[in-house]
């Protein structure tokens, strides 16, 4: 029972969210927007209830209509072109007249806004690249806030909550692969400030939270203008953008000589607004086994008002430092136990820069640019031959990508883009060292969101193709030993790819709404590999479905209800087996074989004021299945459940967290001695708990000055997502922040 606390939690918060929710009067009050230099309507302004999820905008009149319960509001009104202004109203109004409010043009920086009641395009990031309304119940928000009460120093760690996320730890080169509800191959895409990432997964775990606003994950499979990898999720990365002069220190310091420290400034003059900032992060590792860390983060961004139509924005990110691999341990394979490895030193640059035009009649166009160049020196001492190679471990990449996106009507925006990017690994990467890979990928993608009264539709199709120059990796994850003498794939096209998506959404109050979305695509299998029956796997198509609920009241209570099922014709899997084909080269096995998940989320959040605090908890359950010998059976090679669930409380100085964390029982053999598991059977993993907590007290004045002191998994357990690599086990740290 205690492993489905936060599963029960999250019933009791929604019932505390929706009876209130329900007993509620409401008014519709109506407006009108205009400029107040030439009295013409004001249109697409956004107009937002503060505090509240409530918010709509203007039609071709610059007419509104909002729909509140009684109560004092404050009324935010934002349009590109004019200066923001607030109004405050009272519900129900006295005179009943509708209000008339003028706009004072000026140079205007865009902000996104989070709308809920009526709904409108330009959302929670850009007009240009935003999420469609109809996969809002399979998006999670983290802020910065959050992710510092969570304790967490790496952009991984602050994922480790997010309602269906699943994190599988180990001590090799690619240390962390986060997935959503189970999807893999492709993982999940990421994006910084909106410019899309191509290889970016290993960067991860190495990126500093302390530079970063907000995560926003989207755990569906529309995000189609987002990225290549619409149909597993795209996690979306804002770096801070300061309103006024801030400046920030962190230091915090625990067992096993774990240190992070930041510093941070930020400023708007005029109008520019930029940040710098570094922050280092480390430890000793784990006593007998290694992992020992060096990392250091230095990263800056601009934002430059050019002028009322054009906006500049840029940023660069350089992370360097040590890593060591962490010792496997029994029933590990006795190769890698054979082995220590490490990244020393390691260096990964990551610049990018959006260039936007806005448009008098509302449009906008978006030209992006990024490059990213890695390089980590591997080593690996073999302990029985007492010797040591190493190689350079490196790869870049640089991209344009062109976005466009207008309103065909007050009611329907039309969204295009083009993409290209080249990336090269000039001696190789991860296990296939010495197996050159340069690849040109480009992509075109089309979006449509119509409205209807409450319906709001959107629609959307990508295909993605690209040039080989030449590729000689030929492997997902293991070992690459044996294809040195494979002659490498040279000037060819790439599998073609698409991806589409339709979905649909409904307003059934102001404050709640139902969302179906359905996506749709393939996904090629890399060149050079082929099936035990000496042919090319066929290309996978996936097909998924999400259905879900929300609700959001005045209060910022939420409850998400999703209900998901992904179908993979011909998903592919890695056979674990290796021939030699007719020339005589040693060639690895792939197959093709139909998989498919289906299952529920839950997710709740409450504020209760009474207690100065806020509680959480999201539940995942999930069942995956694949075909054999003609018949679908269970998958064990994911877990069934995954539980989250928090309580938050923050009074008169006194802030306190509690997390708690719970992966469901599942198997794998990857690392495994065969040996043990034809002794043993398959290797048992998951089905574990973690607690984590944060206390601390704040001094205010023109210094705020917090203490803290941080508690990682309580409970001690030495739990595994992949076989040999268990925790460490329970870690306290204690620190300061100054903030200016």
């Amino acid at each position: 029972m205690k492993k489905y606390f936060p599963f029960v939690l999250t019933a009791i918060l929604a019932s505390f969210i929706i009876i209130p929710a329900y007993s509620q009067s409401f008014y519709t009050i109506g407006g009108n927007l205009f400029n107040s230099e030439t009295n013409e309507p004001v249109i697409n302004a956004n107009v937002v209830v503060v505090n509240t999820g409530s918010g709509t905008s203007t039609n071709a009149q610059g007419d509104f209509e909002l729909r509140l319960a009684s109560g004092e509001y404050t009324i935010r009104i934002t349009s590109v072109g004019f200066s923001d202004k607030e109004i405050q109203i009272r519900i129900p109004r006295e005179s009943g007249e509708r209000l008339k409010v003028g706009l004072q043009p000026k140079k205007q920086e865009i902000g996104g806004v989070d709308v809920f009641g009526h709904f409108t395009v330009p959302g929670r990031d850009t007009v240009i690249n935003v999420v469609p309304m109809s996969v809002l119940p399979a998006v999670t928000k983290i802020s910065a806030v959050e992710m510092e009460k969570q304790g967490a120093v790496t952009l991984t760690d602050a994922l480790k909550y997010v309602p269906g996320g699943w994190t599988e730890t180990r001590g090799r080169k690619s240390k962390q692969f986060f997935s959503v509800r189970g999807q893999k191959y492709p993982y999940p895409d990421y994006s910084i400030d909106g410019v899309w990432q191509k290889e970016f997964e290993e960067t991860a775990y190495t990126l500093s939270v302390l530079d970063i606003e907000s995560v926003e994950i989207v755990r569906s499979s529309n995000a189609l203008v987002k990225g290549l990898s619409g149909l597993t999720g795209v996690i979306e990365v804002k770096t801070k953008k300061p309103e006024r002069e801030t400046a920030s220190l962190l230091t915090k310091y625990g067992e096993q000589n774990n240190y992070v420290a930041g510093l941070q400034y930020g400023n708007k003059i005029n109008d520019i607004t930029f940040t710098t900032a570094a922050a280092f992060f480390g430890t000793n590792g784990i006593p007998g086994r290694g992992g020992k860390e060096r990392i250091a983060n230095f990263h800056g961004n601009m934002d430059w008002e050019i002028s009322n139509s054009i906006t500049l924005h840029a940023g660069a990110t350089y992370i360097s430092g040590l890593r060591e691999f962490v010792g496997i341990v029994e029933p590990g394979s006795p190769k890698i136990l054979n082995q220590k490895e490490k990244f020393d030193p390691l260096h990964t640059w990551i610049s990018y820069a959006k260039l936007n035009y806005r448009g008098k009649d509302g449009s906008q166009t978006e030209l992006q640019a990024n490059y990213t160049f890695r390089d980590a020196n591997y080593q690996n001492y073999n302990i029985q031959q007492e010797t040591t190679t190493s190689h350079h471990d490196k790869d870049r990449e640089y991209g344009f990508n062109l976005l466009h996106s207008r309103s065909l009507s007050h009611s329907n925006t039309l969204r295009v883009g083009a993409l290209y990017n080249h990336w090269v690994a000039p001696d190789g990467k991860r296990y296939y060292a010495g197996r050159r890979c340069d690849v040109h990928t480009w992509s075109g993608v089309i979006a449509d969101e119509q409205q209807f009264g409450r319906f709001l539709l959107d629609a959307g199709f990508r295909l993605i193709g690209g040039y080989i120059s030449e590729w000689g990796g030929f492997g997902i994850e293991g070992s690459g030993a044996g294809f040195g003498e494979v002659a490498p794939i040279t000037d060819q096209a790439a599998p073609v790819e698409w991806q589409s998506a339709l979905g649909g959404s409904y307003l059934l109050s102001p404050i709640s709404s139902i969302h179906y979305n359905f996506s749709g695509g393939t996904i090629a299998p890399r060149k050079g590999s082929i099936t035990g029956l000496g042919v090319a796997p066929q290309n996978e198509t996936r097909l998924q479905h999400d259905l879900g609920f929300r609700m959001r009241t005045q209060r910022k209570n939420e409850m998400k209800i999703t209900a998901f099922f992904a179908q993979r014709k011909n998903a592919l899997d890695l056979s674990g087996e290796t021939v030699v084909a007719e020339n005589d080269l040693l060639v690895e096995l792939y197959e093709n074989r139909d998989k498919r998940s289906y299952g529920v989320e839950l997710a709740a959040n409450m504020n209760v004021a009474l207690l100065h605090s806020s509680v959480f908890a999201n539940t995942t359950f999930m069942k995956n299945e694949q075909e054999s010998d003609g018949k679908m059976i269970e998958e064990d090679k994911l877990p069934n459940v995954i539980v989250n669930g928090g309580f938050l409380y923050e009074h008169s100085g006194v802030d306190a967290s509690l997390f708690i964390h719970y992966t469901g029982p599942y198997s794998n053999n990857r690392f495994v001695n065969p040996r043990w598991v034809a002794e043993n059977g398959d290797y048992r993993l998951g089905d574990y708990t973690t607690v984590d907590f944060t206390c601390g007290y704040t001094f205010q004045g023109k210094i705020k000055t917090r203490i803290f002191a941080e508690g990682k998994n309580m409970l001690d357990q030495k739990y595994e997502t992949v076989a040999g690599y268990p925790d460490q086990g329970r870690l306290l740290l204690a620190g300061i922040k100054l903030v200016y």
